[in-house]
Parts: C-alpha cells; sequence; structure tokens
C-alpha cells in the first residue's frame, strides 16, 4: 500500500510539474509534457520509497524470526563456532534494499531446512569488526560455514534456485549402499 501511495505522489507531482512547467523545448525531462513528468516522477516516487525504507522498519529487519537468528559479534562467537549443523550467515544491512529483498526468501529456507542448517545474521553496521574478520565487501553477502571454517559465500542477491543448490551442498552425503559383484 506504501508504495503505491509513493508511486501515485511521485507520478502526480510530475504530470503536474510536465503540464505547468515552464520548458518548452521538450528537452528537460521533468517539464517537457505531462507523460514524461509522470514517468520520471514515478521513477522517483520508487526511490523515496526505497529511500523511506522501503515500507519495512529497519529495527524489523534486526530482530529474529523463528527461522533466522539476529546475532551481534559476541553472541556470534558463542553460538557458531559451536554448532555441529553447517551454518548459512547472512552479513546485510537495513539500509540495502537487496537485503531487504533476501530476508524473507532466507526466513523461507530457514524453515524448508530447519534442523539441517542454522541461519544466522548479522548487522554490519552493528557489528564491523565480525564483517572485517570475514573480509565482507559487498551487502548482502551470504557467508557459509561448515564446522566454523568458511565453505563458500554468495555476494549479492542471489536466485532462490542457485542458493538450493548451495545449501544442498553443505548437506552431507549419505553414502551410496554398494552391490556385490558376483
Amino acid at each position: 500500500m506504501n508504495l503505491l501511495l509513493y508511486l501515485l505522489l511521485g507520478g502526480g507531482v510530475g504530470a503536474g510539474l510536465g503540464c505547468f512547467g515552464s520548458c518548452k523545448s521538450g528537452g528537460c525531462p521533468l517539464t517537457a509534457n505531462w507523460r514524461r513528468g509522470a514517468l520520471y516522477g514515478t521513477v522517483l516516487g520508487l526511490v523515496f520509497y526505497w529511500v523511506a525504507d522501503g515500507g519495512q522498519n529497519a529495527a524489523a529487519m534486526n530482530q529474529s524470526t523463528p527461522n533466522v537468528q539476529h546475532l551481534t559479534a559476541a553472541e556470534f562467537a558463542s553460538e557458531v563456532p559451536q554448532t555441529k549443523l553447517p551454518v548459512v550467515v547472512d552479513f546485510y544491512a537495513t539500509w540495502c534494499g537487496p537485503c531487504r529483498a533476501l530476508s524473507p526468501m532466507l526466513d523461507g529456507l530457514a524453515e524448508q531446512y530447519a534442523g539441517r542448517i542454522k541461519f544466522v545474521k548479522v548487522n554490519v553496521d552493528e557489528s564491523p569488526k565480525l564483517a572485517e574478520q570475514y573480509q565482507i565487501t559487498g551487502l548482502p553477502t551470504l557467508l557459509f560455514l561448515q564446522h566454523g571454517i568458511t565453505a563458500g559465500s554468495v555476494v549479492g542477491l542471489v536466485a532462490r534456485e542457485a542458493l538450493i543448490q548451495q545449501l544442498e551442498a553443505l548437506l552431507p552425503t549419505k553414502p551410496q549402499p554398494t552391490v556385490p559383484r558376483s
């Protein structure tokens, strides 16, 4: 609902600028005509929507969900190395749009892999030394750990299918039964 409001407001303001603007040459993007003004206004409305927290409260992003645990640096040191399960660490920031897009997908996958893979998230603005320790240079970054050792990473917004392949690779493989040869 908030997105629609931002788009309509931006489009309306842009159309008004295009209709009542003073540029008659047609070269001014916002004031050439009402259609172009509405288009640019809608795009600006989308930008303002994401800048204004994308309709998602930053504090909510820092909360643990039933499937993904939010950790500080101190909690990370006591929680992650001790677990016997493979761990997926989501390094994120509340101001990062792709991080916000990845969060619900991770929560759904964490539910699907519950009991087999542990999912945690770390806010790089709250734990910069931990991000530095793991050499996080882009957001979002997913770090895959096995027995406390880095087994891989993905930087940026990853497709669900590609992420599932990474998660399956983390799981221990079952030995194939051998058939005696005659």
